[in-house]
């Protein structure tokens, strides 16, 4: 066998393993998704309308200042709160433990290096040691980690999508359920505008989804109804200049859209539509724009957890 074979070989045997480890992370996230759903969505359902009545009172009293500075600020004092409550929720004195025991076997491997028996004996206990110490962080990250992704949702409304323009152009999309989808013939669904929308283009029907574009000349608020089957959503439409809350999609009955769009109720499960759909243009800005307020937000939060912990 030439060395290119062999290469080819091994290429074919890290492949093969990649897509191995995909379908078993593929499965686990399946069977997670199907146990937490029940769990989490009407969970979601109580906790959404609060946390969104918090974010709303936040954002008004940072309001005068910019955007990067209110950004700045909740990072800030995130940072500081995350660490506070890893210090009350973690078994300090079980880390401290561990942490002893980390360094012992440390010191162990530099001194006994010649010493077989000593260093594969150092050897297992530290990575034992390792494997308590993640157990003993776990705790709290898993405590904190409902809070937190609340707390990213409420901020992603503001900083990843930003509101129309007026004059600007917008599209809206029902998202048919796989029933629908079928059912081209007999399915009906109507967009009914408030004064100072215009339907420009719509209903247009495709695979999945039926589409509207719509345009409106006035900043504000304005609810869209549609019709479906004999029932009616709504869903908010918002035009403006400023940094507004906008809530890109009105989610159905999963908890991860749930938890993504948290400021208009979720659909029912029996609901003809899967979700409805507005795609508002992201927000300019390599600090507090689109993805990139997420990368700054961990950026100040980490650096405001460190310098607490230094002083």
């Amino acid at each position: 066998m030439s060395f290119g074979d062999l290469l080819s070989s091994a290429g074919n045997v890290v492949l093969g393993a990649w897509d191995a480890i995909a379908s078993a992370a593929v499965t686990v996230w399946h069977g997670l998704d199907y146990v937490l759903q029940p769990i989490l969505s009407p969970v979601l359902s109580v906790l959404n309308p609060i946390c969104t009545t918090i974010g709303d009172l936040v954002y008004a009293m940072l309001a005068p200042f910019p955007a990067w500075v209110g950004l700045t600020i909740i990072s800030i004092v995130t940072g500081v709160v995350m660490l506070i409550a890893f210090r009350y929720t973690s078994n300090q004195d079980a880390i401290v433990r561990v942490k002893d025991e980390i360094k012992a076997n440390l010191l162990a491997l530099k001194l006994y290096k010649d010493e077989l028996r000593v260093v594969f004996g150092s050897q297992v206990r530290l990575l034992w040691a390792i494997v308590k110490l993640q157990r003993y962080v776990l705790t709290p990250v898993l405590v904190m980690l409902l809070p937190m992704l609340l707390g990213l949702a409420q901020m992603g409304v503001r900083y990843q999508w930003g509101p129309v323009r007026p004059g600007q152009r917008v599209l809206v999309h029902a998202e048919l359920t796989d029933k629908e989808s079928t059912n081209e013939n007999d399915f009906a669904i109507t967009l009914t505008a408030p004064t100072g929308v215009h339907v420009e283009v719509g209903p247009l029907r495709g695979a999945h989804d039926v589409a509207w574009r719509l345009r409106s000349d006035k900043p504000g608020a304005y609810s869209l109804r549609l019709e479906v089957a004999g029932q009616t959503y709504d869903k908010e439409l918002v035009v403006g200049n400023a940094q507004d809350r906008v809530s890109a999609m009105r989610p159905g009955h999963v908890w991860t859209e749930q938890l993504l769009h948290p400021v208009e109720s979720a659909l029912s499960a029996d609901a003809p539509i899967r979700a409805i759909t507005i795609e508002y243009p992201p927000v300019d800005s390599y600090i507090y724009g689109s993805n990139y307020w997420v990368i700054y937000f961990f950026l100040v939060s980490m650096a405001a957890a460190l310098s607490e912990i230094i002083a």
